[in-house]
């Protein structure tokens, strides 16, 4: 069931996991080699270390500080298991802890990313390997780089020096650029970690560009980080080797949800919505000013970042009127420039984006038409997987993400053709957990006249975006995260449903359809009925699903997607006794055989190959056996035959619950497997 989760959406996670090693950097620099372990947990629950070595060596005829650390994690998130794995080099000077040369890999599933950051006479070489251009940044006297140096700065102002609180200015490696972080005491304190008693100075952090917020515990004695809460449950203390053997998976869902528990079904007719919010943002300085835009009114207080207050959202949805003609030309307005350009992560001057993008937009008769074909090619052909693509280009590769890769994408296709387009991220109500709000990305389409336009490609919200979608800002930073503490709806309208309007009765089409309905396999029970005027699907603890009216061949396809579809058996008094819920999963082709051999029937050959399911991380490979098609299931560690496609061009599994068919492009070779799941539930 978990594909049923698709819609819920998050910024990519793998840049949301980096802020787990933002206190691992540089934390000492010893005459002899030495290895120091921190414990990573979220929520109390272990689920990651840092293994850090430090030793002294010569590099260009001078005595470095040498720290190579790796920091390993284990997270899930919307039932989507992955390993979070940050490698990372430090080369320091051993008298003041300046870094010279910082090199970070971050890998998790598809995801890999990368920094380095070269210092030669006072300016630091900063390279990106996610997409994105090199850049210089130069470094004055104040400036520090690594958290060694500002370890030994804090050190000697708040213990020596008896500073209370203190502004700094870092060079932010993960950011790629210089910010504040004021710092404040918040006393001493002994502690007792991997069986030491420390004598540390406790600060608090906060990052006057991004709001991030951290708390350290520091040795007054070695100017060590002992321990460090960073924003949403998450810690980080001095350990032994021995928590390698004790680690465990820690679920993310309670870090980006905030439930609610108002279920609408159909939440892509929401029209408006008041919520009472209490969040503590990262990746974004928030203002009053930024919060009160186009379809959003906010009243309330914020102070250091934290929200509290409620929030109003009532978008109106833009008809296209005064739409620029296309391919326009925006050149002139300098305002539009960054949003034209290629950045980090939005590699809109990639040739192969460039094309699949005038190719998708050809034609069309205005600027407005051609948003709208790309946003829905990238709904239509980017299926959700978390961790995601991490860059728009590594998404179209891998035809798979989750929010942020599908914004990053529509953002690099319409800058691409000239449109300016851009990412930006709060929140979004979903149906997951009775009802929720979970941290989410989408995007924003200028429209000369019409201004800035919201749509959201991942929730199939192709040209608008419901008002349950809360707008905190323009995307910047890989710090970003929503940190919600509590969120209430205090009102909305969706559709024909409304806040605090009882159940409506069925209407003759839908009685004969309402009831429970069980499976017996998974010991699952799901009450369908009518709510918003809409056949409604309840599934306990994950959501409820709005599906519209069934078409000529007696299919219901959720609104949510048409990857999401039911079917119900009837007897011959026309008595409902079975329903079907289909899940339709995309698998794009990574690539054909090796190798085919000769007894291979040529019919069966242009199936052949491997096939990515990115939402799994796995391949399922399409071979020949026994005189038909078979599917290598990694998920299963079994090979299942297919039976011979019937007239629809669908092949049964040998069990006859599951069918496959297959996609052609333009050319006419097969481009993605799909499976179609099938869940039976009993009346």
């Amino acid at each position: 069931m978990r594909t049923l989760k698709k819609h819920c959406l998050m910024r990519t996670l793998a840049l949301l996991v980096l802020a787990f090693s933002g206190g691992l950097q540089a934390q000492a620099a010893q005459a002899q080699s030495e290895i120091i372990y921190h414990a990573v947990e979220m929520k109390s629950v272990l689920c990651g270390y840092s293994e850090t070595d430090i030793s002294t060596v010569v590099k260009d005829g001078k005595e470095m500080t040498l720290e190579k650390s790796r920091v390993f994690i284990m997270l899930s998130a919307l039932g989507m298991s992955f390993n979070t794995e940050v490698k990372s080099t430090a080369y320091m000077d051993p008298l003041t802890g300046r870094s010279t040369d910082v090199k970070v890999d971050i890998e998790q599933g598809q995801v890999k990313l990368g920094i380095e950051v070269v210092v030669e006479d006072n300016v630091a070489h900063y390279t990106p390997m996610m997409g994105g251009k090199p850049k210089d940044i130069k470094l004055t006297p104040e400036v520090i780089f690594g958290d060694r140096q500002l370890f030994l700065q804090l050190v000697k102002d708040f213990t020596e020096g008896k500073l209370e609180k203190k502004t700094y200015k870092n060079l932010e490696v993960m950011e790629g650029e210089i910010q504040e972080s004021t710092f404040t005491k918040a006393g001493v304190e002994k502690l007792e970690l991997a069986g030491k008693t420390y004598d540390a100075i406790v600060l608090e952090q906060l990052n006057q560009k991004t709001g991030v917020k951290i708390k350290w515990w520091i040795d007054t004695k070695t100017s060590h980080m002992l321990k460090a809460n960073l924003p949403n449950g998450r810690s980080l203390y001095l350990t032994d080797r021995s928590v390698v053997d004790k680690i465990k998976m820690a679920d993310m869902d309670e870090a980006i949800f905030a439930k609610v528990n108002v279920p609408i079904a159909d939440f892509q007719a929401i029209s408006y919505m008041k919520v009472k919010a209490t969040v503590e943002p990262t990746g974004l300085w928030i203002t009053k000013e930024g919060l009160n835009v186009p379809g959003q009114r906010f009243i309330g207080l914020i102070k250091d970042n934290l929200i509290e207050g409620v929030f109003e959202i009532e978008h109106k949805r833009y008809d296209g009127s005064d739409a620029p003609p296309f391919p326009p030309d925006f050149t002139k307005d300098k305002s539009l420039k960054k949003y034209l350009e290629p950045e980090e992560m939005i590699e809109s001057e990639d040739p192969v984006l460039i094309k699949k993008a005038e190719e998708i937009a050809k034609g069309s008769k205005d600027s407005w038409e051609a948003a709208c074909r790309l946003s829905k090619w990238v709904a239509d052909n980017i299926s959700y997987a978390i961790p995601g693509g991490g860059t728009a280009r590594k998404t179209y590769d891998i035809k798979a993400g989750e929010c942020g890769a599908h914004s990053l994408l529509l953002a690099a296709f319409c800058r691409a053709v000239g449109i300016p387009a851009r990412v930006v991220w709060g929140c979004m109500y979903t149906p997951n957990y009775g009802g929720s709000f979970g941290q989410h990305g989408w995007s924003e389409i200028y429209m000369g006249k019409a201004g800035w336009i919201p749509v959201d490609s991942t929730a199939f919200e192709t040209d608008y975006v419901d008002s349950g979608h809360i707008r905190l800002g323009v995307y910047q930073y890989v710090s970003t995260a929503l940190n919600p503490k509590k969120m209430e709806v205090l009102d909305y309208k969706a559709g024909l449903a409304k806040m605090g309007q009882a159940e409506q009765a069925a209407s003759g089409k839908y009685e004969k359809y309402m009831g429970q309905y069980t499976n017996s396999d998974a010991k699952m029970k799901v009450k369908v009925f009518v709510q918003g005027g809409n056949l409604a699907v309840d599934i306990p603890n994950q959501m409820v699903l709005a599906f519209n009216d069934p078409d000529e061949n007696h299919v219901w396809y959720c609104k949510m997607s048409n990857q999401l579809f039911l079917t119900f058996d009837e007897d011959n008094s026309g008595k409902v006794m079975e329903m079907q819920l289909h899940q339709i999963v995309p698998l794009p082709r990574k690539s054909g055989p090796e190798k085919v051999d000769n007894n291979v029937p040529e019919k069966f050959r242009p199936y052949l190959g491997k096939y990515s399911f990115a939402a799994l991380q796995a391949e399922f490979t399409v071979l020949y056996k026994d005189g038909t098609l078979a599917v290598d299931d990694p998920t299963v560690k079994k090979v299942v035959k297919l039976q011979p496609p019937d007239e629809k061009g669908r092949w049964i599994d040998e069990f006859n619950k599951n069918s496959i068919f297959f996609d052609l492009d333009e050319q006419g070779n097969i481009k993605s497997m799909n499976i179609d799941s099938v869940t039976k539930f009993s009346r």
